[in-house]
């Protein structure tokens, strides 16, 4: 699962990178992508890891794509070539300035937050609009030489519809487009069909006071659009990173009334809004936390673990995290009949521990 990281120049686009992957970025004035993984904390996998004590502990995880910042007024052929390094990705996460610091310049022409989101959001629209039209136009082509098929024809329909939806200047995602219509159009790559987190990047102030200039409105249009929304403050977020040991991080979150940092907070409303769960397995070598889309089939999670188990699947032992770390031990769990068998088909829940159970 990878998720691109979109933003204008001088808005902490980087800053937010880095903190999510933990990885040191020398120079922010970079010419190509970079690609990290985040380790999404859960502390269901430190609870369970309490209880088997294993050799090893791995948590889930997300890759996260930073691209050079976007210039709305650059050279198209440039602006193209930025949308090419994340026109595949799963997800978008749009940065979105709100700090003031006045030896930071603030984007062209967009020196507050609502305008930086309405240029971004206006980009994705044309950038896809202009694909479609495209496709269209290669379809009223070839329709011209030979006769449509079915497929053809439904996807000229459902991009026609797609069309109108864009000069509305509504995001693709609010069409609920069955998965079909998806397949047909998937291609394509739209941006505004992807899931869309809004990060707004607050200073010191701000953040206090939880409040900022045009706060509501980015909130309404996120709502409006179905984005996700979160609020870092990229500058406290660095110093709680920079700390050496948990302990001074936990003293400094007390004292700022911070229950989490706020990159975990971001991590997880990543992995809700693109539509991912997790489950467990465990044992005293290791508890590790997996993850699949919401939907998925006990086979397909077993195929998470090793290609051999998807396709030579008998049964999978299943527990819920709730109960074992309620009852202490995977016995007292069988001992209250809340173990059971579940078949390759059954859907699996976010929070389930899995045992398979293959042919060798």
């Amino acid at each position: 699962m990878e998720i691109g990281i979109f933003g204008l120049p001088l808005t902490g686009k980087t800053t937010i990178f880095s903190l999510l992957t933990d990885y040191k970025i020398e120079d922010s004035y970079k010419r190509e992508a970079i690609k990290r993984t985040a380790i999404i904390k859960d502390e269901r996998v430190n609870s369970l890891a309490r209880l088997y004590k294993p050799k090893k502990i791995i948590f889930a995880s997300l890759d996260f794509i930073d691209i050079p910042s976007y210039d709305h007024k650059g050279d198209p052929k440039e602006k193209t070539r930025i949308f090419q390094m994340i026109q595949n990705v799963d997800a978008l996460l749009l940065v979105i300035r709100s700090f003031k610091n006045p030896s930071v310049p603030w984007p062209e022409n967009a020196d507050n937050p609502i305008k930086q989101l309405e240029i971004l959001k206006t980009e994705l629209i044309f950038r896809d609009l202009e694909i479609v039209e495209n496709r269209l136009e290669r379809l009223e082509t070839q329709k011209k030489k030979t006769k449509f098929s079915v497929t053809e024809e439904n996807e000229e329909k459902i991009l026609l519809k797609i069309k109108e939806v864009l000069e509305d200047e509504v995001f693709v995602s609010k069409m609920e487009l069955s998965e079909e219509d998806k397949k047909l159009v998937g291609s394509l790559a739209l941006f505004t069909l992807k899931p869309i987190i809004v990060c707004v990047n607050v200073d010191d102030d701000q953040f206090t006071k939880d409040s900022y200039e045009y706060k509501e409105q980015i909130i309404e249009e996120c709502k409006k659009q179905n984005f996700a929304y979160i609020e870092i403050d990229g500058k406290i977020e660095v110093e709680i990173n920079e700390l050496e040991n948990e302990e001074e991080k936990r003293l400094f979150l007390e004292d700022l009334s911070i229950k989490e940092p706020g990159v975990e907070r971001l991590a997880k409303i990543v992995y809700n809004h693109v539509g991912l769960i997790s489950f467990f397995t465990v044992g005293k070598d290791e508890v590790r936390a997996w993850t699949v889309k919401k939907g998925s089939t006990m086979k397909e999670a077993a195929g998470k673990i090793h290609s051999d188990f998807e396709k030579n699947f008998i049964r999978a032992e299943v527990m819920k995290y709730e109960n074992l770390i309620k009852y202490g031990s995977e016995e007292k769990v069988k001992e209250q009949g809340l173990w059971r068998l579940a078949g390759k088909d059954e859907v699996l829940e976010d929070g389930e521990i899995l045992n398979i159970r293959a042919n060798a």
